[in-house]
């Protein structure tokens, strides 16, 4: 496919991963820019071509591969939700929230990004002309999803390819039965009634295509579930070891930025696990770790 390519009467799909969408009415609306300077250049080349002066960047949710050139495509505007626009703004924030940790180096992370600007805390659902904001949380807390008139539907981080999911092992969800609940969500009321699905960090799928990345992405997050409760119930475990036996049980070599990817799913996994009475939190020697109860 091509990198650019137009998918609407006013929608543009930029290739990456980030994938981009430009949207063209009397503005110009830019959803998830991504990173690195060549991508930058290229949008500004893009926006330019479209003779509009007016720039609306939309981002899904805080993550610095997302947001990191925002402010370099040069818009006027910068809307994020409400609940994640604190940790678009800070850095710090952001780091702490999607890693556990309040790294300001590159060296462990996957991807490292400034503060950014927010002009625009959304409440969402938010309609403004051709486009619906809508929530889909589950990926951040206030993860949303971009809809346009012409049938496109921007799902952004709500699910991944069937490359991520074999790369990454454990997929990232600040809350997986949140995002469990997403994915519901949009193979009943979303996916149905638009013609093209594009997701962040995936191929861009037709309505005959989406249900069965959506039920990959399902049987992931089900899958880790019942490995979390097979692991502990053989020994007590921390949530590091737990994200060392899943990683290796799903044939994916561990390093740095996964281990802590990893351990903020399994943290939420588990505390979910735990109101639910399936699991339990035990002080001993090696610190904190969890059990089957």
């Amino acid at each position: 496919m091509e990198a650019v390519k137009k998918l609407g009467k006013k929608t543009l799909y930029i290739r990456g991963s980030p994938s981009t969408l430009i949207y063209l009415d009397e503005k110009v609306y830019v959803v998830d820019p991504g990173l690195g300077s060549k991508r930058a250049k290229k949008i500004r080349s893009i926006i330019r071509k479209l003779n509009k002066n007016y720039v609306i960047c939309i981002l899904t949710h805080y993550h610095a591969d997302h947001i990191a050139i925002s402010e370099k495509i040069k818009p006027r505007e910068i809307w994020v939700s409400e609940k994640d626009a604190p940790y678009v703004e800070d850095s710090v924030l952001r780091n702490y929230m999607t890693y556990g940790y309040a790294f300001k180096s590159a060296d462990y992370l996957l991807y490292n990004a400034p503060d950014i600007r927010v002009d625009c805390r959304l409440k969402v659902p938010y309609r403004i002309n051709g486009l619906d904001i809508i929530p889909l949380p589950g990926h951040t807390l206030g993860h949303v999803g971009v809809l346009t008139d012409d049938s496109v539907a921007y799902l952004a981080d709500s699910f991944f390819g069937e490359r991520v999911l074999s790369n990454v092992g454990i997929p990232y969800y600040f809350n997986p039965f949140l995002a469990l609940q997403t994915l519901d969500y949009v193979e009943e009321n979303i996916a149905v009634d638009y013609e093209t699905i594009i997701i962040s960090h995936g191929p861009v799928l037709s309505k005959d295509e989406y249900k069965e990345v959506i039920s990959k992405n399902r049987e992931r997050i089900v899958k880790i579930v019942n490995m979390v409760l097979e692991e502990l119930s053989k020994s007590p475990k921390n949530t590091m070891e737990l994200a060392l036996k899943i990683l290796n049980r799903l044939s994916v070599e561990a390093n740095h930025t996964l281990l802590m990817l990893s351990n903020v799913f399994l943290k939420s996994l588990l505390s979910k696990l735990e109101e639910q009475g399936e699991v339990k939190l035990l002080v001993t020697e090696r610190g904190l770790v969890w059990k089957k109860t």
